[in-house]
């Protein structure tokens, strides 16, 4: 006998009763494949919760497969993935509800979807293009703008010194008469040299200090090599050619001459070895930045060295030596005995 005709079969879905439900329903009974798959969840007592728990498929895209709706699903790939999922977790053959799903949606050219189901516009790129450059021209021009300013607060600030523009800008000329000089400062304090550390129970027994007679400027030191008796030019003399005081430098200090008006004759660092020669009588008075650099010299004699920052010259020598006067004594007469001829 020959085989029964069933004639030409397109989609053959096998449903396999698990529930003991009977048979359920026939996919030649329903238009399409959703209303086919939604048909036998609902024959297995199934919501479409249980479904997206067992499949981890979004329910708006097993709403979608249901219903028949196509623009709810993914990209074609995708849909095809939920449709084979769906019918496996129903117990149906997976790969003949994708044949039928590719049956009646035929497969497009139509670009590939989000997968996540959010709408996704190509115009939108372009759309924000324009806002884009807008920010950043915004911030260019902010930029520019804030250098610009920062330059013109620059130009526009007055000197360090304080002065005014225009009286910095005038040319300096040299000051008539004597220049005037404030008081020097004493040295800073870190170009001091630290005191030597002196182990304790070995310091040599100080010598004792020479003491100065009232008004006193100077310290009588004996010569020694470093402070030879008579004076020897080491350098450049200032002052007058023939003054009996002499102030030289044993190194560098800054000596300034003043007359008895606080007039300045003499402002100058003088090197070590220079001099300065000054007379007597004129009121003069040297101040020095250190009296320790400064040696004097009377009549060309050693001295010895400044003790004050402040001297008055004409203490400096001995005040001269004046001889009085005295008439010659009477004459006396002979006594008689010694007279010739008594």
């Amino acid at each position: 006998m020959a085989p029964l005709d069933t004639g030409y079969v397109t989609h053959t879905l096998r449903l396999v009763d698990t529930y003991g439900n009977g048979v359920g329903p026939s996919a030649d009974d329903h238009a399409n494949l959703g209303a086919y798959l939604k048909a036998v969840r609902e024959h297995k007592m199934l919501s479409v919760g249980q479904v997206v728990e067992s499949t981890r498929i979004r329910r708006q895209h097993l709403v979608a497969i249901e219903d028949g709706d196509r623009s709810a699903l993914p990209s074609r790939p995708f849909a095809l993935g939920y449709v084979r999922s769906y019918a496996r977790a129903l117990g149906l053959d997976g790969d003949l509800a994708v044949a039928r799903f590719k049956a009646e949606w035929p497969e497009s050219t139509e670009p590939l979807r989000n997968p996540t189901g959010v709408e996704h516009d190509e115009a939108e790129p372009d759309a924000r293009k324009p806002f884009l450059w807008a920010g950043v021209t915004v911030i260019v021009l902010a930029l520019g703008a804030w250098n610009l300013a920062q330059r013109t607060l620059i130009n526009d600030a007055p000197p360090a010194s304080g002065l005014d523009p225009a009286v910095a800008a005038q040319p300096l000329t040299p000051p008539k008469g004597p220049m005037k000089l404030a008081a020097a400062e004493p040295a800073p304090q870190e170009s001091t040299t630290p005191v030597p550390y002196i182990t304790p129970g070995l310091a040599a027994p100080a010598a004792p200090a020479a003491k100065l007679d009232a008004g006193q400027t100077f310290a009588p030191t004996a010569p020694t090599a470093a402070l030879p008796l008579n004076f020897t030019p080491k350098g450049a003399v200032f002052g007058y050619a023939s003054g009996p005081i002499i102030l030289q430098a044993r190194k560098p200090a800054s000596l300034v001459v003043r007359g008895a008006d606080k007039t300045v004759y003499f402002a100058r660092q003088l090197a070590a070895g220079e001099a300065f020669r000054a007379v007597i009588g004129k009121g003069l008075g040297a101040e020095v930045s250190d009296p320790s650099s400064f040696i004097l010299y009377v009549a060309n004699e050693l001295k010895g060295p400044l003790v004050s920052p402040q001297t008055a010259i004409d203490k400096l020598a001995p005040p001269p030596v004046t001889v009085a006067a005295t008439a010659p004594p009477a004459a006396t007469a002979p006594p008689a005995s010694a007279v010739p001829g008594r």
